[in-house]
């Protein structure tokens, strides 16, 4: 149960309102709600009874705590900015507490080799079930890896997946309530169905116990966070080496794979990138040209070339992207 619910206080009906309006307009509210609901608690207990933000309120709640890591900081902060801006425009005191800018990610994400990506797919095929763990998701590890190397999609968004959505007579699957609280439509090669269609033929074996696409052999919904301990195991079996103290490979890195490897194919046959990287941007679910642009940046010593087209476009499209 939420906090609105047990500890109601005097700014909870804006904010009910104010995640009501960010979700019509298709935005995913989950995380700034109980921010901001934590907030009103706040302001409860600091005697807070009139609707209104006050300086003191604000500046006293955006102050870094102690072990914070900078981008819980960073998103505390930037969500009761959005709300103050809200009760400025319905007309009431809102104090706005100044934007926190995190300094740029220094991270850069592992690029699988077509070599690679077939070593991952091989050693998915030669798993081997040595019991009947009714909780094992092995099964799915073939038709999975292979989805999120040729799609581009988040783990999140694969374990999410209903059998329903996964259309293999017209190749396409739908994913629902994404990271930005849309719908998407992704179209899939033939290759990509055929191993779906395998997948499909065992998962109509198993205890229908959910309507995911992806379940364990008990029928139940495979979670995202059960596939680490085998994605460790399948590097190994690849003979995929870990980068060290770097983090990575990771199995998110699948997905900034498809982004790079996807750019440099449409390039390579003379694309236009002024078409290439919306087209790529509303595939991958992402909001605006700026994230698909920060995958091409964080390869740019892998690279080169790409960075040479894209930096004229990207720049003229939008402004102070570094």
């Amino acid at each position: 149960m939420h906090s609105e619910h047990t500890h109601p206080g005097v700014l909870t009906p804006f904010i009910c309102d104010f995640i009501k309006m960010r979700k019509n307009l298709g935005y995913a509210s989950y995380n700034i709600k109980c921010s901001l609901f934590a907030f009103d608690l706040f302001a409860k207990n600091k005697k807070l009874s009139s609707i209104s933000i006050p300086k003191e309120l604000a500046e006293e709640w955006v102050k870094r705590r102690p072990n914070e890591a900078s981008d819980t900081w960073s998103h505390r902060n930037g969500f009761l900015r959005q709300f103050a801006i809200y009760l400025n425009n319905l007309g009431y005191e809102a104090y706005i507490p100044s934007q926190v800018t995190n300094k740029p990610s220094s991270f850069t994400p592992y690029i699988y080799s077509d070599a690679e990506l077939q070593a991952l797919y091989s050693a998915c095929d030669s798993l081997v079930l040595y019991d009947r763990h009714a909780r094992s998701n092995m099964l799915v590890l073939p038709a999975l890896i292979r989805m999120l190397a040729a799609t581009g999609i988040r783990i999140g968004e694969a374990a999410n997946l209903l059998d329903k959505d996964v259309n293999l007579e017209h190749n396409y699957f739908v994913l629902r309530s994404c990271k930005n609280g849309k719908d998407r439509i992704i179209p899939i090669s033939e290759s990509l169905a055929d191993v779906c269609k395998q997948y499909r033929k065992y998962r109509l074996l198993l205890p229908s116990n959910s309507h995911f696409f992806f379940i364990k052999l008990n029928g139940c919904q495979c979670t995202a966070k059960s596939f680490s301990p085998w994605w460790d195991k399948l590097l190994k079996i690849a003979r995929i080496q870990r980068r060290g103290k770097i983090v990575g490979p990771r199995i998110q890195d699948l997905r900034h794979t498809f982004c790079i490897k996807s750019m440099t194919h449409l390039t390579q046959q003379g694309k236009d990138l002024y078409y290439i990287l919306p087209v790529l941007s509303t595939y991958l679910g992402h909001t605006s040209l700026a994230s698909t642009d920060r995958y091409v940046r964080m390869t740019s010593e892998m690279y080169p070339d790409i960075l040479n087209k894209t930096e004229s476009i990207c720049s003229y499209i939008f402004s102070d992207v570094k």
